[in-house]
């Protein structure tokens, strides 16, 4: 932004949620220049920038390090410090095959922070004279407003397994990698009283869903879903409905009624849209009203069906 406003005067800044967001800001600005950023671009945002050509910048730190920043900076539960990561990598996994993009990663990138700042203006389009841009990474650098280091080892084992689980496939996409399976632990699921799912959940009375979540995006294209779930011997006179949805939509369901005390796998397959960048939820529902049994969640994985052609929209 410093280098905007020197090559550009006044600059404003929006992180624009909706299309609508964005229009009003450009009908009413705050200033002749305006900055568009944010942590999660949606669909709408990606199809603005494919059909207008435009260049932008995509800043990625490791994802595991970002949520231990979260974590231990900012307070959040690593549950929700990894729903919110997951969402934003979802968000970016479409935007890394955008022909405008500009990827820079915060190791190696920021240690070279003059060639990193040169790079970025002549992406954009900004004409600055290098000596400029080299007083302004001089002040940047003088008054201390470089990226704070955060270490995932400051993460507990428990909370550092959730993380990887969800967020490890990301960082190896974001390097050059096919994305790789993810992980979904049962932290990251609610039962009854939004609780999270870390117990055996007692399946007497109404229909209800008994376990239900996590509430996180996933990029475009053919998924696999294997939830993995346990029923006690009192469990097996119940169907379960095992579902998935998204934007208000069932994506795929199926139904088991475990046939003993054990441990089953159920296979979801379904698709999630160029359009939609709405959260996911699985859910696991009890088909009647039950008197007994319990049910508990081990974890879902997910994988991405990398030999199937995924649905295309022409923009």
């Amino acid at each position: 932004m410093r280098i905007a406003e020197a090559a550009l005067g006044l600059v404003g800044s929006i992180s624009p949620g909706t299309p609508e967001e964005l229009a009003t800001a450009l009908v009413k600005p705050h200033a002749p220049n305006l900055l568009v950023n944010g942590d999660q671009p949606g669909a709408w945002l990606r199809r603005m920038l494919l059909s207008t050509h435009k260049p932008f910048v995509l800043a990625l730190d490791e994802p595991e390090t970002a949520a231990s920043d979260l974590v231990c900076r900012y307070g959040l539960v690593p549950s929700d410090a990894t729903r919110r990561l997951g969402c934003s990598c979802a968000s970016i996994v479409p935007c890394l095959r955008l022909p405008g993009a500009l990827v820079l990663r915060a190791d190696p990138h920021w240690h070279e922070p003059l060639v990193t700042a040169g790079e970025m203006a002549r992406h954009l389009g900004i004409e600055i004279d290098p000596g400029e841009i080299e007083r302004i990474v001089a002040e940047v650098t003088a008054a201390g407003l470089g990226p704070e280091t955060s270490d995932a080892a400051q993460l507990d084992e428990a909370a550092l397994a959730l993380v990887k689980g969800a967020l490890s496939a990301y960082a190896d996409h974001f390097s050059g990698a096919a994305l790789d399976r993810i992980t979904w632990g049962r932290e990251l699921f609610l039962i009854d009283g939004q609780q999270p799912a870390t117990g055996a959940v007692d399946v007497t009375g109404r229909v209800r869903a008994l376990i239900y979540g996590p509430y996180i995006s996933l990029p475009p294209g053919n998924w696999l879903a294997e939830v993995v779930l346990g029923f006690s011997q009192e469990a097996t006179d119940v169907n379960f409905v095992v579902d998935v949805l998204s934007a208000g939509s069932q994506l795929s369901v199926t139904s088991i009624r475990p046939p003993e005390r054990g441990v089953f796998p159920i296979d979801l397959s379904f698709t999630i849209g160029e359009e939609n960048d709405r959260p996911v939820e699985f859910r696991v529902v009890n088909e009647r009203a039950a008197f007994d049994g319990r049910v508990m969640l081990g974890h879902v994985t997910l994988s991405l069906q990398h030999d199937r052609v995924t649905p295309r929209l022409n923009f």
